[in-house]
């Protein structure tokens, strides 16, 4: 009878020791998370191994340590469990891709990289993060016609993920569309901010108005690229005639308002000899700015991304501006919605 009752209490207990073990392994999976995300992936590693000692199968636990691997330069066990977690089912599997991915990266093996980022996408072909690494991986292998397509359907599935448009102006850059690379920049810089990428982006988009108007000698010369398509380089022959002049009516130290005078002088541009097209740099850039534009809400827009360069100038104009400024926020809120 006594060795019955023994029995019967292992029974009983063994489930909820069993959930015990499972319960301990999610809250370390939960403290790990959130290591990951301070950027202390070496705790979060012991937490992780822990967590898989208890639940050999446990698959968050296993991303989150293919994570910290990748962050700390592990390839070996960042690939090693991005493996499993591919074998293992299809919750996380986007995850893996990326991860994995991100490894043959890291170790320079840019074909595998490739493949396993287009695996991604034709298995999700509804999600920009599978499409951004694709291009990204195109960019960096230097085919940047397939980099372009890529970001195309990276901002077509979510329009408001910045880094596509950060991508997209480099890839611009590279293809020689000066006009189109600066559109990216704007359209990131209206989407991210306070960032060390926003202070590169500005000081790109500042560096761009510069070119092609004069030489070392200080003497007057437009250049325009010889591979930009029509449309762009019409609107680039122009802003480039006409920036200099924009300079001169401001003193030097006037940076922001020069800036702002070239922006509005852009957007203008684009508004007379923009007749509406079907494309995407068309309902994804020329729409959007052509609208902007026409809503008299360009000095808005420009002192708004010019946050990161020009704070103190940018407050007073702001505080001067208020409603202004607020009727362009409301119109750019139901511009995302639409």
């Amino acid at each position: 009878m006594k060795l019955r009752s023994i029995i019967f209490t292992l029974f009983i207990f063994f489930p909820f020791y069993i959930n015990a073990q499972t319960e301990s392994a999610a809250g370390l999976v939960r403290q790990a998370v959130e290591l990951n995300s301070e950027g202390s992936h070496n705790r979060a590693i012991k937490l992780l191994k822990q967590a898989l000692e208890l639940d050999k199968n446990d698959l968050s636990a296993k991303y989150e340590l293919a994570f910290a691997y990748l962050k700390t330069g592990n390839s070996k066990g960042a690939e090693k469990y991005s493996k499993q977690l591919l074998r293992q089912g299809d919750s996380l599997k986007l995850e893996a891709y990326l991860i994995l991915g991100a490894v043959y990266d890291l170790k320079g093996q840019s074909k595998k990289s490739l493949k396993i980022y287009d695996k991604a996408v034709h298995e999700f072909p509804g999600n920009s993060l599978a499409s951004f690494n694709l291009g990204l991986s195109y960019y960096n292998n230097n085919n940047m016609d397939m980099a372009e397509v890529c970001m195309i359907r990276s901002i077509d599935r979510d329009e408001n993920y910045a880094s596509s448009h950060y991508l997209m102006s480099h890839i611009m850059l590279r293809k020689g569309e000066t006009v189109k690379a600066m559109l990216s920049l704007y359209y990131f810089l209206l989407l991210e901010q306070d960032t060390p990428r926003t202070e590169e982006a500005y000081s790109m988009l500042e560096e761009l108005w510069r070119s092609g108007v004069k030489n070392a000698d200080g003497n007057r010369i437009v250049t325009i690229d010889s591979d930009a398509s029509d449309f762009y380089k019409m609107i680039d022959l122009e802003i480039k005639l006409k920036s200099e002049s924009y300079e001169n009516k401001f003193e030097p130290d006037e940076k922001l308002k020069v800036f702002t005078a070239n922006t509005n002088m852009l957007f203008e541009a684009i508004s007379q000899k923009y007749k509406g097209r079907i494309g995407f740099w068309e309902h994804t850039y020329l729409d959007f700015f052509k609208e902007l534009n026409q809503k008299k809400f360009t000095d808005s827009f420009a002192y708004y991304i010019s946050n990161t360069t020009f704070r103190p100038q940018v407050l007073v104009w702001l505080s001067d501006h208020y409603n202004e400024f607020n009727s362009f926020i409301n119109w750019f809120e139901l511009y995302q919605h639409r």
